[in-house]
């Protein structure tokens, strides 16, 4: 990469979407931009940088998808607002975890319904077949942008009536421990990489085929019953996750 200063302007031959994307992050920090302001257009940062337009467009997705930067329509791009960072440790809701990151949660309802546990529902959710089981989809939602497509699987054996509550702006969680005395509280998950399809595209806002995160899991409350199966596709651009690591000892192993 070649820098020539002029009159304090930065003049580049870059030769990658990499070095391309560096350089408009290097712009947004030097400009203090923030959640939400406007970048240049596309022609300006061309100019500015002497590049090629498929070169930035190729940048500009590749820090979409980093949840960097943000387009919207016939507006132009933006600086995204920051990934909300979930803990692979915890047991808290969704709605939860959001307010906690000092941001607003929602939800949309996509159906639900309550049903008796067939074998998908028996293998993962480990009732009895037949037990009445609370299916319910949703998209959730930080800050009114979605994040999430998720899935839940709930064993309706000891939260009779949890059909009746709004979803769309109660907490799963927060019913079942509040109203039925339900507290999440250990399990297991498993974190891999999907494709949206079309379905999931349409209801995140993304393109069919985009990458995802893909959440499956189980929870059990504080008798060690089982709670929750769930399957969630998340964006990247939206949501990171963290764990804490550190060193088995000889006794540990």
């Amino acid at each position: 990469m070649r820098i020539l200063l002029d009159d304090s302007r930065v003049m580049l031959k870059v030769g990658s979407r990499n070095q391309t994307a560096e350089l408009v992050e290097a712009y947004i920090i030097d400009h203090g931009l923030l959640p939400g302001d406007k970048l240049p257009s596309e022609r300006e940062m061309c100019e500015m940088w002497g590049l090629n337009r498929m070169t930035l467009r190729n940048a500009l997705k590749r820090l979409s998808n980093l949840g960097i930067v943000e387009s919207r329509a016939s507006l132009g791009m933006f600086v995204a607002p920051p990934k909300m960072v979930r803990n692979l440790q915890d047991t808290i809701g969704f709605s939860q975890a959001v307010r906690e990151a000092g941001r607003v949660p929602g939800h949309r309802v996509i159906g639900c319904e309550l049903i008796e546990a067939n074998k998908f529902v028996v293998r993962h959710l480990r009732v009895i077949l037949a037990s009445p089981t609370f299916v319910i989809k949703r998209v959730n939602t930080i800050d009114g942008h979605p994040v999430a497509v998720e899935t839940s699987w709930i064993n309706a054996q000891h939260c009779k009536g949890i059909e009746a509550y709004d979803f769309s702006t109660a907490s799963l969680y927060g019913v079942l421990e509040d109203r039925y005395g339900i507290i999440p509280t250990s399990g297991t998950e498993k974190i891999s990489v999907t494709k949206v399809d079309e379905e999931e595209a349409d209801l995140l806002g993304v393109r069919g085929g985009d990458s995802a995160f893909f959440q499956t899991g189980l929870i059990l409350d504080q008798h060690e019953r089982p709670v929750e199966y769930f399957k969630n596709v998340v964006l990247p651009s939206r949501i990171s996750f963290s764990t804490e690591l550190r060193r088995m000892t000889t006794s540990e192993a």
